[in-house]
Order: C-alpha cells, then sequence, then structure tokens
C-alpha cells in the first residue's frame, strides 16, 4: 500500500479536462447527497467541476471547497465566481479547517483515493459539525496498471480501496457513528439515466424510483456519518 503521495502527483493531475463532465447519473449523484445534508454550511471536498457546490448554493447557503491543486482550484472558483475553493486535503488532512466549523462536510468520490482512509475519515469528521456524507465506489475491484515512467504496478485511476456495507463502520473516530447507509445507482437505474434528459427533475425522480424497485448491486455507496448521541 502506499503510504504517503508526493507533492508531485497532486501537480501533475493539472485540471478537470472537458470530457469529463458529468451526465445525468452524476445529477442523480448530487441529489442523493444532497438530500442528505443538514442544515448549515457546506464543505466539499473534491469540488471538480463544483456541480454539487453550485447546487448546494441555490439554498443561500455558506459554501466552501477543497481542491488539490492551484490548477484546480482556480478552475473552481472561476466556475463558482466566488473564491471558496482552496488547495487541501493532500493525503487526507485538512489543513485549512478548524474543529467543528462547517456544519456538513461532503466528501464524494474522493476517500478511495487516500492512502489513509482512516485519517481521511477522522479529518472530515474533525471539521464537521452536524454531519458526514462519503459516497465511494461500491464493491469495487482494484484493478492496477503498470506505469510506464516508475515501472511499477499502480492502482487504476488511483483507487486505493473498496468498500463494501458495513466498512465504514470500523472507520469512524471515537464519538462518531455510521446513521445511514446504502448503494445505489443500479443496473437498470444506469441504464434509465443514458435515455432521461439531465435537465428534467422528472429524470430524477425517475431514477430515484427505480433505484428502489431495481435488482442488482448499486454503483455507489454512500455513508452518513454524525457524533454518537449521549444514551
Amino acid at each position: 500500500m502506499i503510504e504517503k503521495l508526493q507533492d508531485e502527483y497532486f501537480e501533475a493531475l493539472e485540471e478537470p479536462k472537458p470530457d469529463h463532465a458529468f451526465g445525468l447519473l452524476d445529477t442523480y449523484r448530487f441529489y442523493i447527497a444532497y438530500r442528505h445534508l443538514a442544515r448549515g454550511s457546506v464543505l466539499d471536498v473534491g469540488v471538480y467541476f463544483c456541480d454539487f457546490l453550485d447546487l448546494v448554493r441555490r439554498d443561500g447557503r455558506e459554501i466552501f471547497g477543497t481542491e488539490v491543486n492551484d490548477t484546480r482550484r482556480d478552475l473552481a472558483n472561476s466556475i463558482l465566481g466566488e473564491d471558496i475553493t482552496v488547495v487541501d486535503f493532500r493525503n487526507g488532512r485538512l489543513t485549512r479547517f478548524k474543529n467543528d466549523s462547517i456544519d456538513n462536510v461532503v466528501a464524494m468520490e474522493v476517500v478511495e483515493h487516500v492512502p489513509d482512509d482512516n485519517l481521511a475519515i477522522s479529518e472530515l469528521c474533525r471539521v464537521a459539525r452536524k454531519r458526514v456524507i462519503i459516497t465511494v465506489p461500491f464493491r469495487e475491484r482494484i484493478r492496477t496498471v503498470l506505469c510506464v515512467h516508475c515501472n511499477k504496478y499502480t492502482p487504476y485511476s488511483g483507487h486505493l480501496h473498496s468498500y463494501d456495507l458495513g466498512d465504514f463502520s470500523e472507520l469512524v473516530p471515537f464519538g462518531w457513528c455510521v446513521v445511514k447507509e446504502f448503494a445505489y445507482a443500479k443496473p437498470l437505474t444506469r441504464r434509465a439515466s443514458l435515455l432521461l434528459p439531465r435537465s428534467s427533475k422528472a429524470s430524477l425522480f425517475i431514477l430515484k424510483y427505480m433505484d428502489k424497485l431495481s435488482p442488482g448491486n448499486g454503483n455507489w455507496l454512500l455513508c452518513v456519518l454524525e457524533p454518537a448521541r449521549e444514551n
């Protein structure tokens, strides 16, 4: 297992490419996470093209974001029209945010990239006042490819961990607990997302309804964490 990713790795990522822009299935992914937010401010860890923060700020919430290099940060801030994205969360540490400083901390398809996911989840919980929402690929088979530069096998897409139901119960820090988790975006839902219009709210309701009724495994796992309540 890789112990720590070097700064050169994050710089080499440069910025997201336009051909990686999201479709309806990703809009559905953001919608599911959005519906599990508590009231208050939101930090999106790994904002990418800012689709989720753009959705969230329509509520008038205070928003914050992180990216892993200057190029991605600048792109995100230009999309949002605000300087709210900072470079942070390299190797899972949130160095720019104080304890209990944000109501909701969201990390979608981020934790699986961090060598020490236990540390990463602890940092998300440290910053959150009310709730942490995490999504990761569900039951992913980790694949490796031979790097032509270092002649070593490296994880495909930078995914270092695979997650199943119940795994996050072993990773949450003391004082926090898993209050909800489920897999979603099942095969029929994924196929339907290719046929429905992305801009229609009805499309999201159709996908959500199909997910409840469809058989098979979901594409992603959503996990909601909250501070443990004393009895």
